[in-house]
């Protein structure tokens, strides 16, 4: 045993080393040799798991909120590629009404829309990609798609409540071999599951906040013999920071599970979600200086009915060999009703009727149904152990879709439509903009393998084939059939056949037992959208008939990982490059409808950097007072057209270069963002986050227009900094208190102007917003 001055000398030793460290962090991550190579697992082991991963996760004495994937996990290979893990369940946010600025606050580069503060929809890009409900990446909650169509109309309206999530996984673009040819990459929001040691838990939690909101969330759980389950309700609702923003969310889940054997485990799961939000509109620039919280729209309304069941088998052949199928599907509605003309044209009652004038109605109705499928075995080759995953994907979407102006004349929510006064093919007088069918059918495969070249190198090349047929029938801008328009509005039916090969490789070094470095190239992909191929307001030959699939592809290359239990890191830089872009070009006449095309390409480069350190940690192995940790999550961003084109002025050189964009910036795609906070933790008992978050500067447009316009849809969005201060307080046995304040200093800020619904004109972010919640488990 140590003596007690080799104790001092030691313990002084250490102190002095931990100091230098905090003085230069990087250069000790990259050289320091305290930390053995991982070594390559034994030829006999199972797939690995979370838990037997030789993974880079952070499993710090201290609880964390951040982590990472590991190397394989579950019938999934993420060696080499760029992926973050946001632990809910340890997270200081306000989950209550799923702030989603606070959630991804560690994740760089995440660029949120913050149009409503209900929490409702998600809307999340990176990377320069647009935040538009989540539509370049691909949603998916307990590892199935819950967005409307993933290739027809991939926009997610559903965000399951943050209160019943155990974490949240993002996987960058990377990951589009396992998942789908998304830009963006991947994003699964988890569940908790079943309490395995007890047959009853009860979890409730009721928060209230400013402008009369209020919050319940209850769940119930256990395990009983070979059985499992897992319930919960959320009810929400508010009368918004801005005027006509009221809303009211009621959200349930069931998972049932049984152990059918030790090899074999079935699940069945049913999520069921149903809103009503009034919608304030969208401002002009001169209404935002006045009162961002106005609004002229007081007949605007959307909900969105959401049921998504799903079956999930998992199936242990052997000690190597796991087998996951899952069955999922999706059945759901989008409704709006309101008035969408500009925010600069009032709403007002008609001289004539001495009513308002008819609301626009526009629905969708969703059918989707799709089954994935996936094995991964390890196996011996040349004295090394190595991991191939592969599987197959079925998707049937079926998509409905009507707009008609002529709604009623009331205030309040109602989808009926109106009789119109022009005849309609069919003879009846209920004409409307649009009356669409759509369906896509998907077949897809892949094939990953992770090889272990040394104990410290491996590479994982993959490879994805897709086929997709799109189809289109129904009737846009519908009338009588006349000389001009001899089906009255009648499209001739569309059909799409695509094949698509993408590939990708990864590689990873092992540098020290819990960092590495990481690189990835992985080819992506993006279908003609239902949207872009068929504008409802205008006729078929507003839209390119040329139009071309957008593609491209994503690298990366980083050092991420962690040092002892005191500092957590992960620094990369990117390459994504978007080839045809599709956009909408003005008339090149006056009062000439917009032409939708295949606009250019674009190439987004930057730098993305999270590291988080602990110092009290790193400076001592007691802490009786409790600890802080610093941390900054920061994306620098270049985002620029390298090619535009406008094929209607390729004849004529003169107009061409009132169309030409190369070198501008990318719309919605802010160059700076940056979020700092400092978490305070005592033992278990209490802690408290305070976190800023600046987003720098962005265009609303293509072609850079800085003075906006007398609608606001056009036009600078300038920076702005918000500040969130959040705490728990774990104050009685299973008890505790969480609270905090929103937008701390009162910002007036927007994130977004919308050309047309939710707007059209400025989404102004929301105001200073105080909440407290009291929460229970037994």
């Amino acid at each position: 045993m140590l003596n007690e001055n080799e104790n001092k000398t030691q313990s002084k030793g250490k102190m002095s080393i931990r100091l230098i460290l905090l003085a230069f962090i990087i250069p000790t991550l990259l050289f320091s040799q305290d930390e053995g190579v991982e070594k390559t697992p034994d030829p006999k082991t199972e797939p690995q798991t979370k838990e037997e991963t030789p993974s880079i996760r952070v499993k710090a004495k201290k609880e964390t909120d951040r982590e990472f994937l590991g190397d394989v996990e579950g019938t999934n290979i993420y060696a080499g590629k760029k992926n973050e893990v946001i632990r809910l369940d340890k997270a200081n946010a306000n989950l209550a009404l799923g702030n989603t600025r606070q959630v991804y606050a560690k994740v760089p580069g995440i660029t949120i829309w913050e149009n409503e503060g209900s929490g409702i929809q998600p809307g999340i890009g990176a990377r320069g990609l647009s935040p538009n409900r989540n539509w370049e990446f691909n949603t998916r909650m307990n590892g199935h798609d819950i967005a409307s169509d993933s290739f027809g109309y991939p926009e997610a309206y559903f965000n399951p409540p943050l209160e019943a999530l155990e974490k949240v996984e993002i996987v960058r673009g990377a990951g589009a071999l396992q998942y789908g040819p998304q830009f963006g990459g991947m994003i699964n929001y988890v569940v908790k599951k079943a309490d395995p040691t007890r047959p009853v838990k009860v979890e409730t939690k009721t928060t209230g906040g400013s402008y009369n909101t209020l919050n319940q969330y209850s769940s119930v759980s256990g395990t009983v013999g070979d059985w499992s389950y897992f319930v919960f309700y959320q009810g929400r609702s508010s009368d918004g920071w801005r005027e006509n923003s009221q809303y009211n969310i009621q959200t349930g889940f069931v998972n049932l599970g049984y152990k059918v054997s030790e090899k074999l485990k079935i699940s069945l799961e049913m999520a069921k979600s149903t809103y009503m939000s009034q919608q304030a509109g969208g401002l002009t620039d001169e209404q935002f200086r006045v009162d961002p919280r106005q609004s002229s729209r007081t007949r605007n309304w959307f909900s969105a009915p959401w049921n998504v069941p799903a079956m999930n088998i998992d199936y242990e052949q052997s000690p190597t060999s796991r087998t996951n199928v899952k069955i999922f599907g999706l059945y759901g509605e989008r409704n709006s009703v309101g008035v969408v003309s500009a925010a600069n044209v009032a709403d007002s009652i008609q001289s004539r009727t001495l009513e308002y004038s008819p609301r626009q109605i526009d629905r969708d109705t969703y059918r989707n149904y799709g089954m994935e499928a996936r094995q991964i075995f390890n196996y011996d080759l040349l004295d090394k152990t190595h991991t191939l995953s592969f599987g197959g994907r079925y998707f049937n979407g079926n998509t409905d879709r009507f707009r008609n102006p002529n709604g009623t004349t009331g205030t309040k929510f109602d989808l009926r439509e109106t009789n119109l006064n022009n005849l309609c093919y069919d003879g009846s007088r209920n004409c409307r903009v649009a009356d669409l069918d759509f369906s896509t059918l998907n077949y897809a495969g892949f094939v990953e393998n992770l090889f272990r070249i040394t104990d410290a190198l491996s590479l994982t090349p993959g490879v994805r084939y897709e086929w997709i047929r799109s189809t289109a029938s129904g009737r846009v801008n519908e009338s009588m059939p006349s000389a001009t328009r001899p089906f009255g509005g009648m499209i001739q039916p569309l059909e799409r056949v695509q094949r698509q090969v993408l590939y990708g490789l990864g590689a990873q070094y092992q540098t020290t037992k819990t960092t590495n470095f990481y690189a990835n190239y992985s080819r992506a992909f993006r279908p003609v959208l239902y949207s872009e191929l068929f504008a409802p307001t205008a006729t078929l030959n507003e839209v390119d008939p040329n139009l071309k699939d957008q593609s491209g592809y994503n690298a990366d290359a980083g050092y991420r990982g962690k040092f002892g239990q005191w500092i957590q890191f992960d620094m990369s830089v990117f390459e994504l490059r978007y080839n045809n872009r599709v956009g909408q070009l003005p008339g090149l006449l006056p009062g000439q409808a917009n032409f939708q095309t295949n606009v250019g390409d674009s190439l987004h480069r930057g730098v993305e950097a999270y590291i988080e350190i602990d110092p009290i940690v790193a400076l001592t192995d007691s802490q009786p007072f409790g600890s802080f940790s610093f941390f900054t999550s920061s994306a620098n961003v270049n985002a620029r057209y390298i090619k535009w084109e406008d094929p209607r002025v390729l004849t004529n050189p003169s107009n061409a270069q009132n169309f030409y964009r190369v070198g501008k910036l990318v719309e919605n795609a802010p160059s700076q963002i940056h979020r700092y906070g400092v978490t305070y933790h005592y033992k278990n008992v209490f802690s408290f986050t305070y976190l800023i978050s600046y987003t720098g500067a962005a265009y609303a447009d293509a072609a850079n227009t800085g003075p906006f316009t007398a609608n606001g849809q056009i036009g600078l969005i300038p920076s702005y900094t918000v500040r969130d201060f959040t705490f728990v307080w774990n104050f009685y046995e299973n008890f505790s208190l969480r609270g905090g304040v929103n937008n701390l200093t009162n910002q007036m800020y927007f994130t977004r102007r919308a050309g047309g619904y939710p707007g059209p004109g400025i989404m102004p972010g929301d105001g200073i917003f105080y909440f407290i919640g009291l929460s229970a488990v037994f």
